[in-house]
């Protein structure tokens, strides 16, 4: 696969994660006072990651970008920062470059073995041979496919379209087998983008009519402008749903829960790879970028005694006021974060 200059670029200077994530006061005073009234006591979480460091040689650069987590660490982290929810979970995939592919989706179908309420989804590549996708899915009991953009044949992974990453004879498999498939867009504009939207219309419509697709991060709206631009034609398309993982922007899912149906949105947390560090996923216009907590903010000049918190906190605090701006109900909030994942997803009672 050809190295675009912006991924060579981005190795050499991933963050060095801390082993684990740590809970601060601040974290417990938001949990408490704003959180705890609102988070369902049931959730299923439609967009977790787990890794082990193995799964990548020894030598890649991307060794420092994140911390092994299996589901004990998943689990025991989440009992901290969710006290006294029942939680299922998604589990996707990880695309990392170079990655042992066989060995991380083994990895995962050992990880989720006797959680019957749970799901996983396969990491695919554009090198996968279309035989042992099926022969895993089989195996093992892969509910969908994982591709992404950093795998694009094209060697640009910030502006090619989804066939570039996640091939036709793919798409065909996945068709074939009624699986589902969570997507993080590629291209600068996410769901606003025509190409973007083109492709999806004529899978959903057309060529690829069984494909159940989640459009991971509000469509990937990290900003309110792109699902603003794009949801007006989303909205009429079968079999789409949305995780609304990692996303702090309120706008994006206000307008998410204005705009289209709240029964096709489900909660998902991209914790703990992805979202349990103190910061957030700022938006600055169109753009947008994950932002840890700069070591100036735990100076005493701050004006304030409280300290950033955690990500998800703030994800969790934007659903939470996009929800009240929206006017949803307590049992549309519940719908979010677990009863449309019970029924599309065919959960057993406990």
């Amino acid at each position: 696969m050809a190295k675009s200059s912006s991924a060579q670029n981005a190795s050499a200077t991933l963050p060095v994660p801390k082993k684990e994530v740590y809970y601060t006061e601040s974290d417990r005073i938001i949990w408490e006072e704003d959180l705890d009234p609102f988070v369902p006591q049931r959730i299923f979480d439609a967009h977790i990651h787990l890794w082990r460091r193995d799964h990548i040689p020894a030598d890649s650069p991307h060794q420092a970008s994140r911390f092994p987590a299996d589901m004990k660490l998943t689990e025991k982290w989440n009992k901290v920062m969710f006290p006294g929810r029942k939680f299922d979970y998604l589990v996707l995939g990880m695309p990392t470059p170079g990655v042992d592919v066989k060995k991380h989706n083994e990895f995962l179908a050992r990880e989720l073995k006797g959680r019957p309420n749970s799901r996983m989804n396969r990491l695919v590549t554009p090198q996968c041979k279309v035989e042992d996708i099926r022969a895993d899915v089989l195996k093992y009991g892969f509910m969908g496919l994982k591709p992404y953009r950093i795998f694009s044949v094209t060697g640009d992974i910030n502006q090619c379209r989804i066939h570039e990453f996640f091939p036709h004879e793919q798409l065909e498999l996945a068709n074939e087998m009624g699986l589902w498939v969570t997507m993080h867009w590629s291209r600068w504009h996410g769901p606003a983008d025509k190409w973007n939207l083109k492709d999806i219309k004529e899978y959903t419509t057309k060529r690829y009519p069984r494909i159940k697709w989640i459009l991971a991060h509000c469509a990937r709206s990290f900003t309110y402008w792109a699902i603003r631009e794009g949801v007006e034609q989303l909205r009429d398309l079968p079999n789409i749903w949305y995780d609304n993982s990692a996303v702090s922007d309120v706008m994006a899912h206000y307008y998410l829960f204005k705009r289209e149906d709240h029964r096709r949105i489900l909660y998902g947390s991209d914790n703990l790879i992805a979202n349990a560090f103190h910061g957030r996923y700022v938006p600055m216009g169109r753009f947008w970028y994950q932002m840890g907590t700069p070591a100036y903010a735990y100076k005493k000049y701050i004006h304030t005694d409280s300290r950033p918190v955690l990500a998800i906190y703030d994800e969790l605090l934007a659903i939470k006021h996009a929800a009240e701006l929206a006017g949803l109900t307590r049992k549309q909030v519940e719908d979010v974060f677990y009863n449309n994942a019970a029924r599309v997803f065919g959960l057993g009672k406990r």
